[in-house]
């Protein structure tokens, strides 16, 4: 056989190392996945034992929230809107549509403590420091740990109480809930436990 003929056969064989490499490869891959699916289990965000208003009101608890997630899956809502960010396009981000409402209704309420009027009869300015007031108030983290008890704002409290009728009219209505059929969700218990979901993930 000729050198030529010995020097392309060597060229076409694979070299002993890629076994190995391809072993270091998954040993690699496997152990983050692991790490990441672990990490995620102690690092979700928790969910609270009861939501409390600043009566002492219990406005719900842990059962509605998950009560309320398994509406969301029995309704394939994902296939619909999104959580977080993850599901569907023909209809809202369910958690950043429930913090908007949120925040236009502390808006309001903020804005009779503060001036003793309605919030389109503020001037620029005061709208500012209305809207300075409540970013604050809505990023203050009030869940109790130890308790396992969320405490809500009364601007919260409205605010939810308001977006469970919201949320019927959304799903009430085809021409505002992308698509879905009409009164696809009418079932008062079941919205209110939704709307608890949407206040959790919000």
């Amino acid at each position: 056989m000729s050198t030529q003929s010995l020097s392309t056969e060597k060229s076409k064989s694979l070299s002993p190392w890629w076994r190995q490499g391809v072993i270091l490869v998954l040993i690699i891959g496997f152990s983050v996945l692991i790490w990441l699916t672990v990490r995620a289990h102690y690092d979700a965000p928790p969910i609270p034992e009861k939501v409390i208003g600043p009566t002492g009101e219990v406005l719900f608890t842990q059962e509605d929230i998950l009560a309320g997630q398994q509406v969301f899956l029995k309704y394939a809502l994902m296939e619909n809107g999104t959580i977080w960010g993850h599901g569907g396009y023909l209809g809202p981000d369910f958690s950043a549509e429930y913090l908007h409402a949120l925040s236009e209704d502390a808006d309001r309420l903020v804005a009779h403590e503060m001036y003793g009027r309605s919030w389109e009869e503020l001037t620029p300015g005061e709208q500012s420091a209305v809207r300075v007031h409540v970013q604050q108030s809505l990023k203050k983290n009030r869940y109790d740990p130890q308790t396992r008890v969320l405490h809500f704002t009364q601007a919260e409290v409205t605010s939810f109480e308001r977006q469970v009728a919201k949320w019927g009219v959304h799903f009430s209505n085809p021409t505002t809930s992308g698509g879905l059929p009409a009164r696809y969700i009418s079932d008062p218990q079941e919205l209110r436990s939704l709307t608890a979901f949407f206040a959790w993930t919000a």
